[in-house]
């Protein structure tokens, strides 16, 4: 089962913009889109998928980040949610890392389910 890790911006972004920020991490990483779509992988080798980004919703309304992620911190709105899914491991482990330091670059809240 995957981890999920949740970016909460501050300001607009798109999945190309948490995608280089993710890579900031490791510049050895690529990036690849999954099914033609929105979701997009960032992969430390072709087979080695290290966090999946899923995709970005502006949310307008803090009472919908409080009631899915009750423990989030107090944040203005509007602001930009990013869901995002980990491999379990050390690729994981490494894509959890590459979106807490991202979370600095994007000016975001990292939430890290499960910890």
């Amino acid at each position: 089962m995957p981890r999920e890790v949740t970016l909460l911006c501050r300001g607009p972004v798109e999945v190309r913009d948490v995608a280089e920020a993710l890579l900031l991490h490791d510049d050895s990483w690529g990036v690849r889109a999954l099914d033609d779509g929105p979701m997009t992988q960032v992969c430390r080798d072709a087979t080695h998928p290290v966090i999946t980004v899923l995709g970005v919703r502006r949310v307008d309304f803090l009472d919908e980040v409080t009631r899915l992620l009750p423990d989030a911190p107090a944040m203005f709105v509007p602001l930009w949610w990013v869901d995002t899914v980990t491999p379990l491991g050390a690729d994981g482990e490494a894509g959890v890392t590459a979106a807490l330091e991202a979370s600095l670059d994007l000016d975001a809240v990292c939430i890290v389910h499960g910890d």
